[in-house]
Parts: C-alpha cells; sequence; structure tokens
C-alpha cells in the first residue's frame, strides 16, 4: 500500500484542508503515515502568517526533497499560502513535482493522476473550492471550512494576497457534510473561515452567518458548534442575541483585536475603535458572564511607541478575557505596513509579546478561578486519558480533567468544576 505524508502549518483552515486531502488519498487506498515513516507522497500545505511560519514551511520541504535523494519515485507536493504568495521562490528549493495554488487543493490527486495543473492567481478566483471530508486528522473535533478569503487587507496582513476575495460555501453543502460527520462520531463542530463574519455576503441576499448556525442547531447529533474567530465589528447584536437562545454555541469566542491603540487601528486599517470593542465584550459577558473571550494582539506593529504599547497594555488589562494570542509583528512583503516608518526594533517586539503572554497566563488563571468559584456548567467531548484522567477541551476553551476508570472516548458529558489540576481544570459529573 503507497503511504502520504502529509505536514500541516498555520489556521484551522489549512488543517480542514489537509483532513480533506488525506480523506481523497485514503480513499484511493494510500496510507497516511507518522513523520518518521518514509512515504511515497509528500504534501506540505504552507502558512505565510509570518516570517517564522514561512521558515517552517521551507524546512519541511527542504525535509522531503532530502528523502526524495534517495528515492527519485516519491512525488512532493506543496500547497498553502507560503507557496502562493512565493511560488518562484518554492520553485528554486529543488525537484518539487507538483505546486498547487490556494484554490485547487481539491484537484491535488487528479494533478498527481495525470490531469493538467495549472498554478492560478487567488485575486482572480471568485468560486468557493469544496472540499469534503468524512473524517478528521484531529479526532475529537471536526472542523469545517465554510468560507475562504478575505476583503478588509488590513495593512500588516498578507492573508488577503494568499487566499484571495472573500468566497462562501454552499449552505447545502455545509449542512450535509456535518450530517455526514454526525454519522461518524463527530459531535462537536468548529465553524471556520479566513473571514468568517463575511460568511454567505457573496452568495445570499438574505442568509448569513446566523441562518446557518440556526440551521446547525436543527442537525440531531450537534452538541457544541464553536467559532473559530470573528472580527469584532462583524459580531452583530442579532449573532448575541442568537447566543442569548443557545445551548449548542459554546461560550467562547475568539475576537482579534490586534492592539490596543487606536492610532494604530486606524492606520493598520482596522474598522473599530477601543470603545467599540470594549463594548461587544461587555454585551457579551452581559449574555453569559462566564463567557470564555480570547484576543489575537500584536507586539511592535510600525509605529508603535512606548507610550503607545503602555496604552495597549492598560486596556488589556481592562478588559474581561480570558486569554491573549500574543504575536510579533513580521513584515510581510507587498502589504503597506512593510513601507511604512518607524519599524520596531525585533528586540523590543520580543520583550513585549512576553508582557502580553503574561497577561494572558494571569486572565486564565483568573478565569479558571471564576469557573470553580461559580461552580459553572461546563461541557466537553473526552479525547483521551491521562494518568487516570479523561480530558476534554471544554466549551469554555479551558481544559477539564475527569478521574474515571471505564472508557469515556469521544462521549459528551457535563461536568461541575472542582479545582485547578495541571494545565486546567479538574471536575466531577453534574447529574
Amino acid at each position: 500500500m503507497k503511504k502520504i505524508s502529509i505536514t500541516t502549518f498555520g489556521c484551522k483552515i489549512n488543517q480542514y484542508e489537509s483532513s480533506c486531502i488525506v480523506d481523497d488519498f485514503q480513499i484511493k487506498g494510500y496510507e497516511i503515515t507518522d513523520s518518521n515513516e518514509i512515504a511515497d507522497v509528500y504534501v506540505i500545505n504552507t502558512c505565510t502568517v509570518t516570517n517564522r511560519t514561512d521558515y517552517k514551511s521551507r524546512n519541511a520541504i527542504r525535509k522531503a526533497l532530502k528523502v526524495k535523494e534517495n528515492n527519485k519515485n516519491i512525488k512532493i507536493i506543496v500547497t498553502g499560502c507560503y507557496s502562493q504568495r512565493n511560488v518562484e521562490e518554492v520553485k528554486s528549493l529543488g525537484n518539487i513535482d507538483l505546486i498547487v495554488d490556494n484554490n485547487h487543493k481539491n484537484e491535488i490527486l487528479n494533478f498527481l493522476s495525470g490531469k493538467k495543473s495549472k498554478f492560478n492567481d487567488i485575486l482572480q478566483e471568485i468560486n468557493f473550492s469544496e472540499q469534503t471530508t468524512s473524517r478528521m486528522l484531529d479526532r475529537s473535533r471536526a472542523y469545517i471550512k465554510i468560507q475562504d478569503g478575505c476583503d478588509f487587507y488590513c495593512a500588516y496582513c498578507a492573508i488577503p494576497y494568499a487566499r484571495g476575495h472573500s468566497r462562501s460555501r454552499l449552505k447545502e453543502n455545509v449542512l450535509k457534510q456535518i450530517s455526514m460527520l454526525v454519522t461518524h462520531g463527530f459531535f462537536e463542530f468548529v465553524l471556520a473561515g479566513i473571514n468568517l463574519g463575511l460568511y454567505g455576503k457573496d452568495l445570499y441576499a438574505d442568509y448569513f452567518l446566523c441562518d446557518l448556525i440556526k440551521d446547525i442547531e436543527k442537525i440531531e447529533g450537534v452538541r457544541i458548534i464553536r467559532l473559530s474567530s470573528i472580527e469584532p465589528q462583524l459580531f452583530t447584536d442579532e449573532l448575541i442575541n442568537l447566543f442569548s437562545q443557545s445551548n449548542i454555541i459554546a461560550p467562547h469566542f475568539h475576537i482579534p483585536l490586534q492592539t490596543g491603540s487606536d492610532f494604530l487601528l486606524k492606520k493598520m486599517n482596522r474598522r473599530y475603535s477601543k470603545k467599540q470593542f470594549q463594548k461587544l465584550l461587555f454585551k457579551l459577558k452581559n449574555v453569559r458572564n462566564d463567557v470564555a473571550i480570547g484576543i489575537d494582539v500584536i507586539a511592535g506593529l510600525p509605529g508603535e511607541t512606548e507610550i503607545l504599547f503602555q496604552e495597549a497594555v492598560d486596556f488589556l488589562e481592562s478588559l474581561p478575557i480570558t486569554y491573549i494570542h500574543g504575536f510579533s509583528y513580521s513584515k510581510r512583503f507587498g502589504t503597506k505596513a512593510a513601507e511604512m516608518k518607524n519599524h520596531v526594533n525585533g528586540t523590543i517586539i520580543k520583550e513585549r509579546n512576553k508582557i502580553f503572554h503574561q497577561i494572558s497566563s494571569r486572565k486564565l488563571e483568573e478565569f479558571k478561578n471564576y469557573l470553580i468559584e461559580k461552580k459553572s456548567l461546563l461541557s466537553g467531548i473526552m479525547e483521551d486519558k491521562q494518568d487516570n484522567h479523561w480530558t476534554a477541551l471544554s466549551d469554555h476553551y479551558v481544559r477539564i480533567y475527569y478521574k474515571n476508570e471505564n472508557n469515556l472516548k469521544r462521549k459528551f458529558m457535563r461536568f461541575i468544576p472542582v479545582k485547578s489540576f495541571k494545565d486546567g481544570i479538574e471536575v466531577v459529573p453534574s447529574d
């Protein structure tokens, strides 16, 4: 049996697409290998969010090329955002068999079988590339790609140039896939998109993200719906009202802030103010005070002075957030920010990002203590057993541990938090 090795970097979109690619190969009789085995086909699904992910992508390609030196029959396929933006650089790395643009990952197996391929300009694509799968590389929850691309062009971000304009998946295809995955034992679904809040706006006159969620809630067997990330200006009152009435939408939202300075928000072409962002978070807390809220923040955007950084720190401290994903600004060619003046020294960026991580750790501990004190109801799909404890990522995005000898794998359960444990909370059943 031929073997396929797949290496994935970056976002949940890439993880979903990689699951679809693997599913295609497995249907054709390929066996997926672990990273230590020699494969017949290597697929590298790249990312270009930062210089670091560029480096990791190149390194993975070079490792596959090294293996190919001993076996010329090995096939190497490169796709994803790094190769979309740097196709000539990827070609220069060595004897790569196929480079596939971001909108034709669903054709990889056909291209490998002899179908003529063409590397397309992603900015010319107008249709959503349909990919579906009956299994997931992450076996505890299912990522569902419902939208691709972005029309916002924030000054620091290269992703619109790698993913193209916003394109939405047909609602019937989303619902059909979720129904199929329920029959394969998946009960938690993460709706993923490059800019999730734009779902439906290119396809429909009156069917958008809230409408899709309402239809997903009707599917028997769906226990948790989680939103991967949603821009603050697209987090509508309609979505907040839907959350207030739903027993299935996870009380966990990831909302990118990017900077706590109004001056830098405007400079980076973000479409909201600090006041608007803060108002949104307090609206969510008014619905459920135990809602988990994660945010993205970038350290060292061009023009970020010590005063502006301190303004951001003070703002973060004031917000009712659960955790922070802190990123170091990375200069991306072709973006407006790359041409701006007053770039911040890398050492300073690193120190500022460290402060973001310290705030995040403290906020997370405070949130865990709050859940324990209030005995908030937590739920999750049991994943694996660790040291006599079954563990799951709860609907509140806090890892939970339940001591039990029975086989609970992939069982949906509800719990009451008891005490802090390892990186999360030890729990007991609510019933």
